[in-house]
């Protein structure tokens, strides 16, 4: 069941949009000419944050799995 949660959490992770983060930054600028960049750096946190979370869940999915083999 973690496994799959945590592939899961890979493909959000990949669905979230990287445009603002990355390509677009010209279309953020405002009038005084500043780029206000909160949504490209939301998309960026959650993307590591489902990353991570679905590596923990895919490898503690694994771990509970091997324990009674005597290696």
């Amino acid at each position: 069941m973690k496994k799959y949660l945590g592939l899961a959490c890979w493909i959000a992770a990949l669905l979230i949009p990287f445009r603002y983060s990355i390509l677009d930054t010209d279309l953020l600028m405002n009038e005084q000419g500043q780029t206000n960049n909160m949504v490209g750096l939301i998309s960026f946190v959650a993307v590591l944050t489902f990353f991570f979370i679905g590596y923990w869940l895919v490898d503690s999915a694994k771990q509970s799995t091997d324990h009674g083999h005597g290696h």
